[in-house]
């Protein structure tokens, strides 16, 4: 049986005239915005959702729309259901607006999927309520920490998921526990497919110089303490 994993929100594109251009001049930045801004919120989410196995299902998108065509749950490996959304309403709130209608939005469109499936509920709300006890921040340590060769220090790398960016840090450590230093390294779309690509791996390269290095190990960022 599959392990539904993946959660993700979209505007689908409204047709005006139907043409590419249309597509291109008033459609696609402002989707591609909303699916940046949105993963913040939906990978949080992900990051606190229990092992939940289904009979197909994989994933759910959760389609905000400004009105709803279709009541049923589409499809059954990517289970897509729509809400109710005025997007240009969205664009307007605060970031902080922003995080509890996003979690307000995906709660909406999964309970869908819920009562027409007959899903346990208790996981999603364990999730839903996990989001909102972190009071909607998305902050955590990639991996493991890394020993230095001399054992004197850790090093860890930070990451720091908003609505509007993605930020990598390496924080280095004394065994007790004391910040050393704290070094900015990138600055990304707050989209996977944006900064997946810079976690390769954390090595120390000397007793007091730290690298983390891309995934295609074209790229390195050096942290000296």
């Amino acid at each position: 049986m599959p392990i539904l994993r993946e959660f993700d929100l979209d505007i689908p594109y409204v047709k005006t005239d139907g043409s590419i251009e249309d597509y291109e001049k008033n459609w696609k930045q402002k989707r591609r915005e909303f699916r940046d801004e949105i993963r913040c919120i939906a990978s949080l989410f992900e990051f606190h959702f229990e092992k939940f196995k289904t009979e197909k299902c994989w994933k759910v998108i959760v389609e905000c729309v400004e009105t709803i065509s279709n009541e049923r749950v589409i499809g059954e490996d990517i289970c897509t259901v729509q809400v109710e959304l005025n997007i240009d309403q969205y664009f307007q709130l605060s970031q902080v607006e922003k995080k509890k209608l996003i979690l307000k939005l995906l709660k909406k469109g999964i309970d869908e999927i819920i009562n027409e499936k007959s899903w346990n509920k208790q996981p999603f709300e364990s999730a839903y309520q996990k989001v909102i006890d972190c009071n909607y921040i998305n902050k955590r340590i990639w991996k493991q920490p890394k020993k230095s060769p001399n054992r004197k220090h850790i090093a860890e790398v930070f990451c720091e998921h908003d609505i509007d960016k993605f930020e990598i840090s390496i924080i280095v450590k004394s065994n007790t526990g004391e910040v050393i230093k704290r070094e900015k390294l990138i600055t990304e779309r707050p989209n996977e497919w944006a900064f997946t690509k810079h976690f390769g791996k954390l090595k120390w390269i000397s007793s007091n110089e730290v690298t983390l290095v891309n995934k295609n190990e074209s790229k390195q960022w050096i942290v000296q303490i």
